[in-house]
């Protein structure tokens, strides 16, 4: 399956979930979870009012409106219309927020010009790119210098995965270590910094879901 293919696919997976997003357990979040992200983000990364942000993967717009609360000035990409139409309708509601949202896929090299970004995050994303060290080196040219990013993803499953074919597509889809992503980054130019648990957030999943719950993590690293 070529990478376009892929890329169609997994619009066609989320596109039609775009609506009710935000309601499935593990995407959207409940003012308790929001809190218990903010407090294990803000552990990790020390976001400053005015930076600018690109959030990859940013779906209905969940990181997005977290960071925006910090006074970043957000950018949302994402490869799913609706997904994109969805988080745009959720912040036209939102005041005084910095935040715009365009349709378009991380592993385009010229998307932004280099050193464009302070902060590049994605949350439970990293799982669906067909080209992590394409992406990788892509985050790391668009960074301004001393510019850092922060992943956020999960130690998931085969069985969570609603389309077997992928499993077997995507390179980081089952990951069942935090090794890979950090190795992936440093070979991308990227000098390690955090490399943890979510403490906060597995727990208060654990206690909605029990032990069903995929870990989460977040890795923080600075383009060297």
């Amino acid at each position: 399956m070529s990478n376009t293919e892929l890329q169609t696919l997994i619009n066609t997976l989320y596109d039609p979930l775009a609506e009710k997003y935000d309601s499935e357990e593990g995407h959207g979040m409940t003012e308790p979870e929001r809190n218990c992200w903010r407090a294990d983000i803000l552990a990790v990364a020390d976001f400053l009012e005015n930076q600018t942000v690109l959030d990859v993967g940013t779906g209905t717009g969940e990181l997005a409106e977290l960071l925006s609360q910090e006074g970043c000035q957000i950018v949302g990409i994402d490869p799913a219309e609706n997904m994109v139409a969805q988080a745009r309708k959720k912040f036209a509601l939102l005041p005084d927020h910095k935040v715009t949202f365009r349709v378009a896929d991380t592993h385009y090299t010229p998307l932004f010009e280099a050193q464009s970004f302070d902060w590049i995050v994605s949350r439970q994303v990293v799982c669906h790119l067909y080209d992590p060290l394409l992406a990788f080196r892509n985050w790391h040219n668009w960074l301004k210098p001393g510019g850092q990013v922060m992943l956020i993803d999960g130690l998931w499953s085969r069985q969570g995965w609603s389309n077997s074919e992928l499993v077997d597509q995507l390179p980081l889809s089952c990951l069942q270590t935090r090794a890979t992503v950090s190795y992936l980054l440093e070979n991308s130019g990227f000098k390690m910094g955090a490399n943890q648990w979510l403490e906060r957030v597995n727990a208060y999943l654990a206690h909605r879901q029990g032990e069903s719950v995929s870990l989460r993590y977040v890795i923080q690293a600075r383009k060297a």
